[in-house]
């Protein structure tokens, strides 16, 4: 039990206020590092039917910048090749790292804390060989193994069940899916982890739609499952962890369970809006049910558990999305093209080379229109990744500390992602702000200064005292339309995550396209900041930090290929 902590939180936003960290009070948490009880970082499933994916990511030539001109790349085939790519450039290894005798995976989708507490499953049709005479793949439900680069068949439709499958996942599509492992980030970060497991699914959500725009493909988050259904689809009836009789803190465990996340709707012919509706995706969970056979165990993480955080392991339950949702779509309005970046790089190599930085110099001067671009590409635009896969309208707006920007004066920018609410964002802040448009500013890009000055130790401060907040060139706090989002439903908590997640993911990548690096922030003192921007109720909350600029590298560390141990592994 977290210590001192309240009676289970009644409602998601007291956990979110017991979660917050504050100068006098961090969010409760462990305090040090068990390692002997470090979750393992890779679930398998024993039992299943292990399917080794070719290598097919070095074989993908489209440059990072042609993702962002809409219709640009061709369709490949959904085939094993393209599958294989798509799993490799999302969810697989970028690299192995090691410093004095210590080894471990970077990969393309990045976590807190390095933990990952999201997994990844396909739900796939039969998937064609590359060649005429290979393997290719039965239609079924299958959980990705990172480490492996393979896929386990998790469920196997009888002969009956295989043509009302096919019928029912639209013609060159699959369905992805998440779901997140609570313990893996709870072992480092007690009761705020569940905040940063659901960051994690938006910055994997954006990792997939950046991978299936290297193919040509289309992908869209859906907004229709509820959490049952979406459980069926993945397996996790009866897995998902439970707060009514919580486990003593060195009791052995059974395997740790997983949540429901979300479902995305992947492929080269995959319509707008999306084909995968309520009553297809309730269709398939019936027959999931009903028909077919699951095969395999789940890995348990850690041979037992020195804490235990019924705060945080009650959250899932609170955001809980019961039922199928009669969301409404949201489509943006046209904008100007993106001003390319300086980058000559393929999509692949730059996705792999992403890292989130220890260290910046404090001296690197990023030029303006650098900047410029890095803005507008958090700007939704339709048939440019990762946005034209996010169904919702924008609700996360980053505020700005500027640093060291050529040209630009230091001081907090606000950079409002939707025309509507910079009156509401007006009347909540500070009497004090100006909210000036940005001189010399693309016309379209909703740039404000609201205050001048030097705020770099600020920044460090807010950020829980990390110099790295105010060594960047420039560091930022996604501010959430929280009041009006919870009124929708408890549920839509997570989707707030899940955007500020997936901004952060365009951020790193975009960064490394202008020759810098980003690197997440979730250690920062919430309403301190709040009280700072003068917000005086929780009609907007900030959920994510994020801060680039000019990295020090640590030399210390050697980078290893990311599959170099899979020897005799089929490369395309």
């Amino acid at each position: 039990m977290s210590p001192d902590a309240p009676a289970l939180p009644a409602d998601i936003r007291d956990y979110h206020r017991w979660s917050k960290h504050a100068p006098q009070r961090y969010a409760p948490g462990p305090g040090y590092l068990d390692w002997e009880t470090q979750p393992d970082p890779f679930r398998v499933y024993a039992g299943a039917a292990e399917f080794p994916l070719p290598l097919a990511g070095d074989g993908v030539p489209t440059l990072h910048e042609t993702l962002h001109r809409p219709a640009a790349v061709d369709p490949a085939p959904l085939d094993l090749r393209g599958l294989a790519a798509l799993l490799e450039l999302s969810l697989g290894l970028a690299a192995w790292k090691s410093v004095m005798g210590e080894r471990w995976a970077v990969r393309c989708n990045p976590s807190s804390g390095n933990l990952h507490p999201t997994e990844g499953y396909v739900l796939l049709p039969e998937i064609p060989p590359v060649r005429e005479g290979g393997a290719g793949l039965e239609p079924g439900i299958y959980h990705y193994v990172s480490r492996d680069h393979q896929l386990e068949q998790r469920w196997k439709p009888s002969p009956v069940g295989v043509p009302i499958w096919r019928e029912l996942l639209p013609p060159s599509c699959l369905i992805f899916g998440f779901s997140s492992v609570l313990w893996r980030e709870a072992w480092k970060y007690g009761d705020r982890a569940y905040r940063y497991g659901q960051l994690d699914v938006g910055h994997a959500a954006a990792a997939v739609r950046y991978a299936a725009a290297t193919l040509g493909w289309r992908a869209r988050v859906l907004p229709e499952p509820g959490d049952g259904l979406i459980e069926a689809l993945l397996g996790l009836d009866g897995q998902v962890e439970s707060v009514r009789a919580p486990l003593g803190p060195f009791r052995r465990r059974e395997a740790e369970g997983e949540h429901p996340d979300l479902l995305m709707l992947v492929g080269a012919s995959c319509q707008e809006p999306p084909i995968g509706n309520a009553e297809r995706l309730r269709r398939m969970a019936d027959l999931v049910r009903r028909d077919g056979t699951w095969i395999g165990r789940p890995n348990v993480l850690s041979s037992r558990h020195a804490n235990t955080w019924p705060v945080a392991e009650s959250a899932p339950r609170l955001a809980r999305k019961e039922g199928p949702g009669a969301e409404r779509l949201w489509r943006p309005e046209p904008l100007p093209p993106l001003a390319p970046a300086p980058c000559s790089l393929t999509a692949e190599r730059l996705i792999r080379q992403r890292r989130s930085a220890q260290r910046y110099d404090g001296t690197t001067l990023i030029p303006r229109e650098a900047f410029f671009r890095l803005m507008d590409r958090l700007l939704p635009r339709r048939g440019v990744p990762p946005w034209d896969a996010w169904p919702w309208r924008p609700a996360v707006h980053p505020l700005i500390l500027l640093h060291r920007v050529e040209g630009m004066i230091p001081g907090l920018y606000a950079l409002v992602r939707r025309p509507e609410v910079l009156e509401p964002l007006r009347e909540a802040f500070a009497a004090d702000c100006q909210w000036r448009r940005v001189e010399g500013a693309p016309p379209h890009l909703p740039l404000y200064l609201l205050r001048s000055g030097d705020f770099q130790e600020w920044a460090e401060g807010v950020s829980c005292r990390q110099e790295i907040a105010g060594d960047g060139a420039f560091s930022l706090g996604l501010l959430a339309e929280y009041d009006a989002a919870l009124s929708q439903g408890a549920w839509h908590y997570r989707r707030l995550f899940w955007e500020a997640g997936m901004i952060g993911q365009a951020l790193y990548l975009n960064a490394e396209a202008e020759g810098l690096r980003g690197t997440g922030i979730g250690c920062y003192f919430d309403d301190a900041w709040h009280e700072w921007l003068g917000l005086t109720d929780e009609r907007f909350q900030s959920l994510y930090h994020f801060t680039v600029g000019g990295p020090l590298e640590d030399n210390r560390l050697q980078n290893q290929p990311p599959y170099r141990h899979l020897k005799g592994r089929e490369r395309l």
